[in-house]
């Protein structure tokens, strides 16, 4: 029954994180497979390199030996070099789209890893303020007219505090991932209030 009980707690918290962070659009597995094709990449320029190094040397080796002759507007190596020289282009504008899009990747994933970690502290800071709301309403209970209007009061203002974070926290969640540190100051100032008001209320 213990194990049960465990095991629904931890059920619950990786919902909870789930359910705050949201999921995340980019994963590490997305990072590592752009870190990939950039090897990828990289190795088939690699490969391009050498296999047209060979081909122009062949070339070379095949061409017929001219001395004192004049040039031939076909010649083959030359035509070689171009071709060598078009495919080396297009390997390494290759290259570096991989390479962009593995930058865009790591960044998008510290960006939300980041978001993810400041949602989650307001809501562990949310959570804190529903508890100390519980509190004051049990002292609520056992306190006289005039002490349970002012813990009326207390009470009122935790909870407009932890709504406003509340709703600068879903204006993080509805933000593109991009720009949720706009929303940042608001959310962060909401949190600092809203951990005063439960302070001042104790």
């Amino acid at each position: 029954m213990k194990c049960l009980t465990r095991l629904l707690g931890l059920t619950a918290v990786a919902g909870m994180i789930v359910t705050v962070a949201g999921c995340n659009e980019t994963t590490r597995k997305d990072v590592t497979a752009a870190q990939n094709k950039v090897v990828k990449e990289e190795r088939k320029l690699d490969d391009i390199r050498r296999e047209e190094a060979r081909a122009i040397e062949e070339k070379k080796q095949a061409a017929p030996r001219t001395v004192n002759k004049p040039v031939i507007a076909d010649d083959p190596v030359e035509r070689e070099r171009i071709r060598a020289s078009e495919r080396l282009t297009e390997q390494n504008e290759r290259v570096a789209e991989a390479k962009a899009d593995a930058r865009e990747k790591e960044n998008k994933l510290a960006t939300e890893q980041a978001r993810d970690k400041f949602l989650i502290d307001c809501k562990a800071q949310i959570d804190l303020a529903n508890r100390a709301i519980e509190k004051l309403e049990t002292k609520k209970n056992a306190a006289d007219d005039v002490g349970k209007e002012a813990l009326d009061r207390d009470i009122a203002s935790i909870k407009a505090q932890r709504d406003r974070l509340q709703k600068e926290m879903n204006s993080i969640r509805t933000s593109e991932v991009s720009r949720w540190s706009e929303h940042q100051a608001a959310a962060q100032q909401a949190m600092v209030d809203l951990k005063n008001e439960c302070l001042k209320a104790e």
